[in-house]
């Protein structure tokens, strides 16, 4: 963790009078991690300290806060806390810090997050977000961009179903329906990036040709005798449009595809 610029001191003090922070940046808190930690206390006391700042004759948990919640199970009625005085401009950053050091945070949580101090600390200017985190704006600006694109795709992340380059990569998808069956076979295929980017470029190529064929000023031309590939939106076996997210994808040569469409036509 980043050592702050300015001295802080060790104090002991009562669990009654440590609030826990109004925003937990690390969103999930199992049950068995709780009651692991729960036990450390019952077999060794506190381990490791807590950070906390000063807040009026009080005091808010800055790091820290799993043992704030396990240590009154514990029995125990005091801890030991890093002390940073009120007004501090190293929380934010000692929080994010901490946390990373201990286990990287879920970037869905990292990103509701950033959210709140965006909206309720820095009256929405992200450089003041940068400076209170102490992070990259590159870093801070791809957390925010997620809660700015589809909610169905930051909770997948959120549950840890899809990785933060295939949420980055669905919330380049434009069009609604493309995105939920893209997310849908990310979640059950496990698709990766690479998988990703590759049918949402695929679909961006086909809706601008789509676009192109359907302007004004596109020239009528004859009708091209070659069989036709079909519907993009249809099965290529059965034809039909529906249950569009219970279709797959499999890799074929166009060429391929038409030959099977059109042997399939003469059988018919």
């Amino acid at each position: 963790m980043t050592t702050p610029a300015i001295d802080v001191e060790l104090r002991r003090l009562p669990i009654d009078l440590i609030d826990e922070p109004p925003l937990a940046m690390r969103e999930t808190m199992s049950d068995s991690g709780i009651e692991s930690l729960v036990e450390s206390f019952r077999r060794h006391g506190q381990l490791q300290n807590i950070g906390v700042v000063v807040t009026g004759d009080r005091y808010r948990v800055a790091y820290g806060h799993r043992r704030r919640i396990a240590a009154p199970i514990a029995g125990l009625t005091h801890l030991v806390a890093r002390v940073w005085p009120e007004g501090t401009t190293d929380e934010e950053a000692i929080k994010v810090d901490e946390n990373a050091e201990q286990e990287p945070v879920n970037a869905a949580a990292e990103a509701t997050y950033y959210r709140y101090l965006l909206d309720e600390r820095c009256e929405g200017d992200v450089g003041r977000v940068v400076a209170l985190v102490r992070r990259k704006e590159s870093h801070v600006l791809d957390r925010l961009d997620l809660t700015r694109g589809d909610e169905n795709v930051l909770a997948a992340l959120r549950a840890g179903v899809i990785s933060l380059g295939v949420a980055q990569e669905l919330n380049k998808v434009k069009e609604e329906r493309y995105r939920a069956l893209y997310l849908h076979d990310a979640a059950e295929q496990g698709l990766n990036v690479k998988q990703v980017r590759f049918l949402r470029q695929q679909r961006d190529r086909d809706r601008r040709i789509t676009e192109v064929l359907e302007s004004d000023d596109v020239k009528r031309i004859e009708p091209s005798r070659e069989v036709g590939i079909g519907s993009m939106d249809a099965c290529q076996l059965c034809k039909s449009s529906s249950d569009q997210n219970d279709m797959t994808y499999v890799k074929v040569h166009r060429s391929c595809l038409a030959v099977y469409n059109r042997d399939t036509d003469r059988r018919a």
